[in-house]
């Protein structure tokens, strides 16, 4: 089982990393460099992909090596998953080697081997040194610099990898936290292999939705937190390039998702975890994403609605000159959010996470303990719900504000819901969740309606021609008007669909029941 902390660096400071005080004091003998050369095979439909495995011959000093990886998981910089490694006489691949291993199954068939091939290949110069902690923990840390290659196309190496040899895995992020204190690094969250096989495809990245999660019902409820948090952590990481390359708005959105779905567990547990531990970074947390919501919020009432109106409005001056003030607008809120991940104290904050996290969670004693874990989700479960139905009394007679609370609750059902969904008969989780992204979705747009409103004083603290935008003003306040109206009716036929659904963590008799 491989266990590392994959840090980014600049090639500089890469060079600055192998100097630092706090590596020299924990380095254990000499720190040797070579160059290494490794070739990654699949088949031109990638079956080994799909298999969720990454095979490779590797040239490391005069010596080939045969290894093959598991897909694993990947949270916080930290990536555990499972690999074999083989010497080998030359550059061949040794399939009795490869049909050894739990996945023989897949390479024993003669027609995949008959079709793996080189796809990309990665050539970096490798500096090892050998780390010894306080407690006894062993690591070794990897300075790689290089490129990986596929075809014409090429993308550069530029991390150090700290692997975990014998011990405890917090002792790695203890340190990655004291070098971000000397050093610009960023958590990896993708491996070469993933790097490698993106380069090969030649297709542009896209946003990462969140990933269905797997609990396993026989699992702790400090496992199943640890796993939910860890999930949530690698969305955010999985969007993080997007967002601050700004091509894609969908990337933003994702990161608010994840930093939305992190919170909404750590307020599902808050009863049966130690919240002392967490409750600063979440706080941090919570205040970090309220700066990205300014920066949604720009982009919603830019790219959606005043696109919208100039698109009914396209020879009015006014309008297309008030949508620019307000691009650039968007544009300075765009860049304060950017900043905020691309600084040290965001990096900070999920090498703290991870650290939490990675050293256990202690939980408290607590009379849901004695519950299965599907029993423990349907009590949390039902908490959610009743705090819907009780938001959502006088449905109709909800101001703004009301109807603010109402969509929290339903997202923190929604998301409760998804978390523990593994645990429950899908045949009657899916039409729940979707009736609750019924309900969200209508909630939302009355949320966009009633954000105009909030967005348009900036505009004119900031505007130099008042007269074209009072009158631009006018026409957005009405746009929402008739917008809230319209959805006012679609918030009671959702609410009245949601309302027919039977929660799924129920059995017929009233009990929570696994499916």
């Amino acid at each position: 089982m491989e266990t590392e902390l994959k840090l980014l660096l600049a090639p500089q400071d890469l060079r600055r990393l192998r100097r630092d005080p706090r590596i020299k004091a924990l380095q254990q003998g000499r720190a040797s460099t070579r160059g290494v050369r490794s070739i990654y095979y699949d088949t031109p439909e990638r079956a080994l992909l799909r298999a969720g495995l990454a095979l490779r011959l590797r040239s490391d000093g005069g010596r080939w090596l045969q290894t093959l990886k598991t897909e694993g998981k990947a949270a916080a910089g930290l990536h555990v998953r499972e690999e074999w490694e083989w010497p080998l006489a030359g550059e061949a691949l040794d399939f009795g080697l490869l049909a050894a291993t739990p996945e023989g199954k897949l390479f024993r068939a003669p027609s995949l081997r008959a079709k793996l091939a080189p796809v990309f290949a990665t050539e970096f110069a490798r500096t090892r040194l050998r780390l010894g902690f306080a407690d006894g923990s062993l690591a070794e840390l990897c300075l790689d610099s290089g490129n990986i290659r596929s075809g014409r196309c090429a993308s550069p190496i530029s991390e150090a990898e700290i692997e975990l040899l014998a011990g405890s895995p917090a002792r790695l992020y203890e340190l990655a936290l004291e070098l971000l204190e000397r050093l610009p690094l960023r958590l990896g969250q993708a491996s070469k292999a993933e790097r490698g096989y993106a380069l090969a495809r030649k297709e542009p990245a896209c946003p990462v939705k969140a990933a269905q999660l797997e609990l396993d019902e026989r699992g702790s409820v400090a496992t199943a937190f640890t796993t939910i948090m860890h999930s949530c952590m690698a969305q955010v990481q999985a969007n993080e390039t997007g967002f601050l390359a700004g091509k894609d708005p969908e990337y933003l959105h994702q990161v608010r998702v994840a930093l939305r779905r992190l919170r909404a567990c750590f307020s599902l547990f808050k009863n049966v975890i130690p919240q002392a531990a967490f409750a600063p970074v979440m706080v941090q947390l919570k205040e970090q994403g309220a700066a990205l919501g300014k920066a949604r919020d720009w982009d919603v009432f830019v790219h959606e609605t005043l696109r919208a109106l100039r698109e009914q409005r396209a020879d009015e001056s006014a309008v297309i000159a008030f949508e620019r003030r307000c691009a650039r607008l968007g544009r300075i809120h765009l860049r304060a959010a950017q900043g905020i991940v691309a600084s040290p104290a965001w990096q900070r904050l999920w090498l703290e996470l991870g650290r939490l996290l990675t050293e256990g969670v202690s939980m408290p004693e607590h009379a849901a303990f004695s519950l299965p874990l599907a029993g423990f989700a349907a009590s949390l479960l039902q908490q959610r719900e009743a705090t819907l139905q009780k938001r959502g009394q006088r449905l109709h007679e909800l101001d703004a504000a009301g109807r603010h609370r109402l969509r929290i609750a339903a997202k923190k059902l929604r998301y409760a819901a998804e978390f523990f969904a593994t645990l429950f008969p899908q045949r009657r989780v899916r039409p729940y969740v979707q009736s609750l992204a019924g309900i969200q979705e209508v909630l939302g747009r009355l949320n966009d309606a009633a954000t105009l409103l909030r967005l348009l004083p900036e505009v004119a603290a900031r505007a130099r021609a008042p007269a074209p935008d009072a009158r631009v003003s006018g026409m957005i306040q009405g746009w929402s008007a008739a917008s809230t109206h319209l959805q006012l009716d679609a918030l009671g036929r959702a609410w009245d669909h949601w309302q027919r659904q039977k929660p799924f963590w129920k059995s017929p008799h009233g009990n929570s029941e696994r499916g």
